[in-house]
């Protein structure tokens, strides 16, 4: 009986052995405080790695577009100009005819297409605007040009009505002008939009006896 006795647990004694529920169980898996370190280093890499990427990648488009893309200045140029229709009767308050024909370019230097709105064009004599004439919109390729073909009809009773003009007709010559005015947008990347508004004046002056164009000089200016 003795001997058996030794071999009994008493039960305060296994219940004390036994882990208990705030314990814990000594073979459940627990996050430890260097896993979690571990974890929040990688996440802190993978957002600045990310963010590194997105910077760079911003920093070379910026440079494309201040380089290859940087919007330069179109350029316009009168290829020709000619006066055809020249008819003048003073002594008719209405007997004047005249029409000016030029033919226009808008050169794009740019690596983006230029896509330009309605040109006008007016026509002075002497500071009077004596006619206007307005063109279709276009679109200038990368580096290629833009054509405008100008048809002016003069009005006739503005023209009559400058004092000077019986001067002028009787030296042999008229001095007109012209104002070819363009406005455009290139598009870089379909997010940055440039715009500019081309304008050209030509001065010239008319032999009246064969309308042909005796002296021409033209001066342009750009507002980006």
């Amino acid at each position: 009986m003795p001997a058996d006795r030794e071999h009994i647990t008493p039960l305060a004694t296994a219940a004390a052995d036994r882990p208990t529920s705030d314990e814990g169980d000594p073979y459940a898996t627990s996050p430890t405080p260097l896993s979690c370190r571990r974890r929040r280093r990688r996440l802190i890499c993978c957002v600045s790695c990310t963010a590194l990427v997105v910077v760079a990648i911003a920093v070379v488009l910026a440079i494309i577009a201040l380089t290859v893309y940087k919007v330069k200045d179109p350029v316009m140029t009168m290829n020709s100009v000619y006066v055809k229709n020249l008819n003048i009767n003073l002594t008719s308050p209405h007997a004047a005819n005249m029409t000016v024909v030029a033919d226009v370019s808008v050169k794009n230097p740019n690596a983006a297409s230029f896509r330009f709105g309605e040109s006008t064009t007016a026509l002075y004599y002497r500071a009077r605007e004596i006619g206007v004439a307005y063109g279709p919109p276009g679109t200038a390729g990368a580096r290629k040009m833009f054509r405008l073909n100008v048809t002016v009809d003069v009005m006739a009773d503005r023209l009559l009505a400058d004092p000077d003009l019986l001067v002028d007709l009787v030296g042999g010559k008229l001095d007109l002008t012209t104002s070819t005015k363009v406005g455009g947008r290139a598009k870089i990347f379909l997010i940055i939009k440039h715009h500019a508004d081309v304008m050209m004046n030509c001065s010239m002056t008319l032999a009246v006896s064969n309308q042909s164009i005796l002296a021409q000089s033209c001066t342009q200016r750009v507002w980006l």
